[in-house]
């Protein structure tokens, strides 16, 4: 018997399963059909959406509370998909090389301190034709998704607590300080590139002007202002829009 937030976790993932399907076939031709790795999978909704339409699922995740999550889930209502979980440290993956016909990663490379590393062992363990498809927060959109707030592109992270603090949502300061890193649709495309991916699509640059100010901050103080000014701008919401979908070469 699922409870409530278990059910929530299986929901969001069918969600995510049946867009990225969506994705997919926008793309390729046709969904996805085949053994399929959610690199980043938190507590494994998507994982087991997968697992329940028929398709060969697993997935990575380095954080041990989401194993927890996992594992009680499954240990309970699916017991036969429990081996499906594996925890990573964000270097090698375990798995063999030419092993996966799709990659799916959402909203995880904008936590990814060595991008170079991950997206080379994603293209390792992918099969000649694979297919790839990254959805993450591009820190050129002048927005930050975890805390809600208007984001200047690329401001040293030294700042994040006192710009934070200035919006009046210090209480978020941690976390974007020390888990968000910045990446971009550029950046994650130059790499796969390097590695012999063939890119279909990737997102272009977000259609908003530059923070004013942004540039400038050199103090705390001076986060701290901008901060106070940003939390008047009006600024709202915009969509966290990086986007890659690539192949890899046969």
């Amino acid at each position: 018997m699922l409870t409530k937030y278990q059910k929530k976790i299986l929901d969001a993932g069918t969600v995510r399963y049946e867009r990225y399907q969506a994705e997919h076939k926008r793309y390729f031709g046709a969904p996805l059909d085949g053994r399929i790795l959610d690199f980043g999978c938190g507590a494994g909704g998507f994982v087991l959406a997968a697992l329940n339409a028929g398709h060969d699922g697993w997935g990575v995740e380095v954080d041990d509370e989401r194993e927890k999550q996992f594992q009680y889930i499954t240990q309970v209502n699916f017991p036969q998909w429990k081996d499906r979980f594996e925890l990573y440290d964000g270097r090698l993956l375990s798995y063999p090389s030419n092993y996966f016909d799709g990659i799916y990663s959402w909203f995880v490379f904008e936590h990814v301190t060595d991008p170079q590393t991950s997206l080379r062992e994603i293209t390792r363990v992918l099969k000649p034709g694979g297919t790839l498809c990254i959805q993450a927060e591009d820190a050129r959109n002048h927005w930050e998704g975890h805390a809600l707030a208007p984001w200047p592109a690329y401001m040293p992270r030294e700042f994040a607590g006192a710009y934070l603090e200035g919006l009046g949502k210090g209480d978020q300061s941690d976390f974007v300080t020390n888990y968000v890193v910045y990446t971009s649709a550029p950046a994650l495309t130059e790499i796969l590139g390097t590695l012999g991916m063939e890119i279909i699509y990737q997102t272009g640059p977000p259609d908003r002007t530059p923070i004013p100010g942004g540039l400038y901050v050199t103090t705390q103080d001076e986060a701290r202002a901008l901060g106070r000014k940003m939390k008047d701008s009006g600024l709202t919401d915009q969509r966290e829009n990086l986007s890659v979908v690539a192949r890899k070469k046969a």
